[in-house]
């Protein structure tokens, strides 16, 4: 299932078209990385996201609900930090949790739970005036605020900006826990590849308000694979998707499949697709960097 499923989203400032006929999902567990330059859409797809602007045309639905037909229940499951954390720095962390607790109707076990899976629980850090927190400290506090109400999918806009290393690594593991722990999507903008690289599962890539393309993030125990099909392409995606060795499958916009896959299992693949007498033109392993990519996404000719 997906929590996040967005298709043709297009917006307009003026006579400018910022984000042009934008389409994209997150399934469920997923954690999601929007690239590109500064300029390319980033803020503005995810302030429609969240709401906070309204697009031209297009429908986004977070966890099934349609946030236009029925927004209560849309942004009920979603939560997010865009731009600088929503914090009130003359109260202390506990007393920012403690207001989104009331506010919201959490219970007290709940206000728990959360503050020890941010590592807030020690009581001089949570007693402490939010104003004398550290920039990584205010980022775990405004995302263990967003997790009080067990959102279905959260939403971060450039979440390690402005962290020194130890905070970065820091916020990637809480992340990392909080997928794991609370079964939440994530979708996130950067423009540090390397943490991209190291906490996507998925990249899509966006370039003048458009989606250019995607690449499923490898991990140490698959392949990545990009073939490229004579035809009946949405097909084979199906099918290779019944696979248990196909972690993910992506049809590209160019009409390219992008396949992670356990190792070992190319041959089988291979011949699935023969079986279904769908005929591969081509296929290549994918041994580009994630910066290789980006570069050749992103430089100008």
């Amino acid at each position: 299932m997906n929590t996040l499923e967005i298709k043709n989203l297009s917006k307009s400032f003026g006579k400018t078209r910022i984000i042009k006929d934008v389409s994209l999902h997150v399934s469920e567990g997923e954690i999601v990385a929007f690239v590109g330059p500064n300029g390319a859409g980033k803020t503005t797809t995810l302030k429609m996201i969240t709401n906070l602007i309204w697009p031209d045309s297009g429908s986004i639905t977070i966890a099934g609900y349609d946030l236009f037909k029925q927004r209560e229940m849309a942004l009920a499951n979603m939560a997010g930090i865009i731009e600088n954390p929503g914090l009130y720095t003359n109260l202390t962390g506990l007393e920012n949790l403690q207001f989104i607790q009331k506010l919201r109707g959490v219970s007290k076990a709940r206000l728990q739970e959360v503050i020890e899976l941010i590592g807030l629980n020690d009581k001089e850090k949570l007693h402490r005036k939010v104003r004398r927190y550290s920039l990584g400290m205010k980022q775990r506090l405004a995302l263990g605020m967003c997790l009080l109400t067990k959102p279905k999918f959260l939403i971060l806009d450039e979440p390690t900006n402005g962290l020194d290393p130890t905070g970065v690594i820091e916020l990637r593991q809480l992340i990392e826990k909080m997928v794991k722990e609370e079964n939440v999507s994530v979708l996130f903008s950067s423009h540090m590849l390397g943490e991209v690289e190291k906490l996507a599962d998925r990249i899509v890539y966006i370039k003048e308000g458009s989606i250019i393309t995607e690449r499923i993030q490898q991990k140490e125990d698959s392949n990545i694979y990009n073939i490229h099909l004579e035809n009946q392409e949405e097909k084979a995606a199906q099918i290779l998707r019944k696979l248990s060795c196909c972690k993910q499958v992506e049809l590209q916009v160019d009409g390219i499949l992008h396949i992670e896959a356990e190792v070992g299992n190319l041959n089988l693949i291979l011949k699935t697709l023969g079986e279904n007498a769908i005929t591969i033109i081509d296929i290549e392993k994918e041994k580009q960097s994630l910066e290789d990519i980006y570069r050749s996404i992103f430089t100008e000719d």
